[in-house]
């Protein structure tokens, strides 16, 4: 019988499902809340392209990375409404203005995290933004081949395993002057199930009268800053920032203790990228020894040109966005998933189970793992002083000092 690769491995990139050209596997929630590929034995006539098409069983092969260049790139028109810098506006305008389509993941009204394919630069916006939770590929890569196969340009956005997954599906073709790819630096991702658990327990916590659904909106960090700070909107309300307890799923993300299994021995921690480019926030640019003379208050792109490509598109992309060269060292300096996946604490299985759990409350969740969950003086004044640096634009100020004071 045709086995695939354990849950410490399979990233569910879904490489295989949209291979069985029987539709034997079908992609399903296990009890943490990732999706898994399942067999139905009665459909599987065991050719092996499940197999062959796997990223992790497979590895595709890698790129020259003698070309590799490492930029800074400040898109000012979409900054204010970009997770960085607006690397990605860049690359998918680019696309777009030459007749192609850019598929990446949208968060829709069931908060469900899915990749999606648009064809213009107002439909882009559905694209933008940081989702901090594993999205659900669908039929994507078979759609992307259909576009290819048509001669059409084609960006997909993703993590390096999806990424990878796309690759692989097309049998390692790249499809040089079609398919461009942009791979995010990524530090884990959670599950969809504990999302959506942790949506009701926070409904339960600060909606209305605890009203179920009552969550039209939720963001993930703001949108013209550095500043990773989660907010929700109800249906007649502003947005609302999360505190203690309430941004229990971001505390737990930046912990590290709510990620798929393959996360901790991902193949794409490193500086050897999948990707056409690999997009980023440039943490740390100007700290490291070169000045950056730009304002980097509301963010800044890191891209890393993977095939040496962007030569031969830079006055194009010049056209929209300040790109600067700078060190390999000063860009994956504070990068720490460019160096290494992230280490697996003994809690992780718990804290996901525990997430996904109806009955674990997000205060009792905070307290279990170390998360904060109380008001204190100590809590007070970070509070104060994180308010003070996003309100002027000082944390690029604020993260050099930290720095100096750190050598």
């Amino acid at each position: 019988m045709i086995k695939l690769v354990d849950k410490y491995h399979c990233t569910g990139c879904a490489s295989c499902a949209q291979s069985c050209g029987h539709e034997a596997i079908t992609m399903v929630y296990d009890n943490e809340g990732f999706l898994q590929p399942i067999i139905d034995i009665t459909k599987c006539v065991e050719c092996g392209l499940c197999q062959k098409h796997c990223p992790e069983m497979r590895p595709i092969g890698r790129l020259d990375y003698e070309k590799q260049k490492y930029y800074a790139l400040i898109y000012d028109q979409d900054r204010k409404i970009s997770s960085s810098g607006g690397a990605f506006s860049v690359f998918a305008k680019w696309i777009i203005s030459q007749g192609g389509i850019v598929y990446g993941a949208t968060i829709d009204e069931k908060f469900e995290v899915r990749h999606i394919g648009v064809e213009s630069a107002d439909e882009l916006n559905k694209l933008r933004g940081s989702k901090y939770v594993q999205s659900i590929i669908g039929d994507t890569y078979k759609d992307i081949r259909n576009h290819l196969r048509s001669n059409r340009k084609v960006l997909f956005v993703g993590t390096g395993c999806q990424v990878g997954g796309l690759y692989s599906f097309l049998n390692g073709k790249r499809y040089e002057g079609l398919l461009y790819t942009l791979d995010l630096v990524c530090h884990g991702t959670p599950s969809y199930g504990a999302f959506k658990s942790y949506l009701s327990k926070l409904e339960k916590n600060i909606s209305p009268n605890g009203e179920v659904g009552a969550i039209r909106e939720f963001r993930f960090r703001k949108l013209d800053s550095w500043s990773i700070i989660p907010s929700v909107k109800f249906a007649k309300s502003n947005w609302r920032m999360l505190n203690l307890s309430e941004n229990a799923f971001m505390d737990a993300f930046f912990k590290g203790i709510t990620f798929r299994e393959c996360c901790f021995n991902c193949q794409y921690c490193n500086t050897e990228r999948i990707g056409t480019f690999t997009i980023a926030d440039f943490w740390g640019i100007g700290r490291h020894g070169l000045p950056f003379k730009r304002n980097v208050s509301s963010g800044v792109s890191l891209v890393i040109d993977n095939t040496g490509l962007m030569p031969s598109i830079y006055d194009e992309l010049r056209d929209m966005a300040y790109i600067e060269e700078r060190p390999k060292d000063e860009a994956i300096f504070e990068q720490v998933n460019l160096k290494q996946p992230m280490n697996r604490l003994n809690v992780r299985d718990s804290a996901v189970l525990d997430m996904v759990d109806p009955n674990c409350s997000l205060v009792d969740y905070a307290k279990k793992y170390g998360l904060p969950y109380k008001i204190t003086m100590i809590w007070r004044i970070q509070k104060l002083v994180k308010n003070v640096i996003y309100t002027f634009g000082l944390y690029n100020v604020y993260k050099t000092i930290i720095y100096k004071l750190g050598k």
